[in-house]
């Protein structure tokens, strides 16, 4: 059973990496709408979340337009022109991001641009979400571990 996990693992991640970062960012809304509700708030208290708060924040902000452009590029991990500052996201630990992405999603349709209502994910990011269809919430968590 390791192996099949192992080769979900890789094979979710490789995908995810293989796709546009609007496709990426389907997959991350869908996944975090999905498991929202098993991942208890408990679990992120002891995340430090002055950083994760403040970039969350500092999102929210910007106007809708914007804050698809500040997410596609914390996505892609690149500089540049920016709103929000890329550098202070590059430099969060893992569980920091997956506290920052979990707080996003939380806020999607509201202060944060949501998917829209007719969204259908493209048949690459549909693959993905094949993938990472499982009962077991430890191994979608370690791939988006993997993926933020």
């Amino acid at each position: 059973m390791t192996s099949t996990n192992i080769n979900f693992s890789e094979q979710g991640i490789s995908k995810f990496k293989n796709l546009d970062v609007d496709d990426r960012l389907v997959v991350l809304a869908l996944l975090y709408n999905e498991i929202a509700d098993e991942v208890p708030a408990i679990a992120l208290e002891d995340v430090p979340n002055d950083n994760t708060a403040n970039l969350v924040a500092q999102i929210q902000n910007l106007p809708q337009a914007e804050q698809l452009n500040a997410l596609r590029q914390l996505l892609k991990n690149e500089g540049g022109e920016t709103a929000i500052p890329i550098k202070e996201y590059a430099a969060m630990s893992t569980d920091c991001k997956l506290a920052f992405w979990y707080h996003l999603a939380q806020n999607l349709g509201t202060s944060i641009i949501g998917l829209p209502d007719d969204c259908i994910p493209s048949e690459k990011a549909s693959e993905v979400l094949d993938l990472l269809e499982t009962p077991n919430l430890e191994e979608i968590v370690t791939f988006l571990k993997q993926v933020v």
